[in-house]
């Protein structure tokens, strides 16, 4: 039986972030894309911007999951949710679930909310985790023009 899962803190609540995360297996799609520099921009207060250190120019912005859609792990499936626990989500203030952001040309705003990423600000390390049965979506809806 899995904890239930409590909500992590996150990096707004925090004043300054400048570290590095390795991610071992590198990114989906991307093995060879292992070490980032994790920043708190200024300018974007609540996000995070995660930039390669392995292939200069590669850099995404990441939301908090849970300030995106609220009831997030309430929607998971259990073999999901236990997935992010297994990886300490929820059993740590230190592990925290990231959503990759983009805009497109016709000025919507997507999360990657089917790949999100745990990140272990404790350990310095990183994962991608595909969340196979939840139903998620590589473009789930944030902003629309």
């Amino acid at each position: 039986m899995t904890q239930p899962m409590s909500e992590p803190q996150t990096v707004s609540n925090l004043t300054a972030i400048h570290t590095e995360i390795i991610f071992p297996n590198g990114l989906v799609g991307c093995p060879e894309w292992r070490r980032f520099m994790v920043e708190a921009p200024e300018d974007l207060p609540g996000l995070l911007l995660l930039r390669s250190l392995d292939e200069p120019g590669i850099e995404f912005v990441l939301a908090p999951v849970l300030e995106l859609v609220p009831d997030f792990f309430e929607q998971l499936a259990a073999s999901d949710r236990a997935a992010l626990v297994a990886l300490g989500v929820g059993r740590s203030e230190q592990v925290e679930l990231w959503a990759t952001l983009s805009v497109h040309e016709d000025g919507l705003v997507t999360a990657n909310l089917l790949g999100p990423l745990v990140l272990d600000f404790e350990r310095g390390c990183g994962t991608q985790v595909v969340l196979t049965e939840s139903g998620w979506g590589t473009r789930h809806p944030i902003l629309t023009r």
